[in-house]
């Protein structure tokens, strides 16, 4: 259950793939759900949102009990490292690239669809994506545009990505994972809002005082093991 909480989050904080239009600002995906699975929806995140930078980004989530267990995540993008902020406990769980979760044995099938569809003004083309986890087998869409990307410095938004290489940024992305022993979840998340950096607050990208720092990831992602 670990791995599949870590390829939500995943999903959730999609890997970027350069294209013409360099973006520092605000990404914002909302998050909807269909599952017959009692009780799994009020788990789950409904929003996400990522601040990108040439120096840093930030991504945090609106609602869900897990979005609150693992808190916002700060990136700084020369250091490689990663904070977990807690705000309810007003810790920071700072972490370093080999300490993040890796997904090196999933090895997606990635195959570029026909079709295309308008998401905030920007033409998207899909590719299908094909995962297998413990014998389990996640199918996702990727609606991607070529026409605008995260700043060139940024290889990834939050955490690793399940090794998914597509050509373009994800706009909309459709997943359903079936969850052994319990159902089916659909989980489909789209592009609603972006805003320029110069839109937010100066101290946006900065660590929070008056926190506790600890070394390591916080402890949602020692559950399952």
């Amino acid at each position: 259950m670990r791995l599949i909480t870590a390829f939500l989050f995943a999903l959730i904080a999609p890997s970027i793939a350069l294209a013409q239009t360099s973006f520092e600002g605000l990404i914002r995906y909302d998050i909807s759900y269909v599952a017959n699975i009692p009780g799994m929806e009020s788990m789950l995140p409904k929003a996400s949102e990522t601040i990108v930078s040439k120096k840093r980004s930030l991504t945090r989530m609106e609602g869900g009990v897990q979005a609150d267990m693992l808190g916002d995540m700060l990136s700084d993008h020369a250091t490689g490292k990663t904070y977990f902020i807690n705000h309810s406990n007003k810790i920071i769980y700072s972490t370093t690239e080999d300490q993040m979760p890796k997904a090196d044995d999933i090895k997606p099938v990635v195959k570029k669809g026909k079709g295309k569809m308008m998401i905030m003004g920007y033409e998207c083309k899909p590719y299908t994506v094909e995962v297998k986890v413990n014998d389990m087998l996640i199918n996702s869409t990727y609606w991607t545009t070529t026409q605008f990307a995260p700043a060139k410095e940024i290889k990834n938004i939050g955490m690793n990505t399940p090794n998914v290489k597509v050509e373009g940024f994800p706009m909309k992305i459709e997943t359903s994972l079936p969850i052994p022993g319990m159902g089916n979840l659909k989980m489909e998340m789209v592009v609603t809002q972006l805003k320029d950096l110069k839109e937010l607050p100066n101290n946006v990208l900065t660590l929070p005082a008056g926190y506790t720092t600890k070394e390591g990831l916080p402890p949602v992602f020692q559950m399952g093991k």
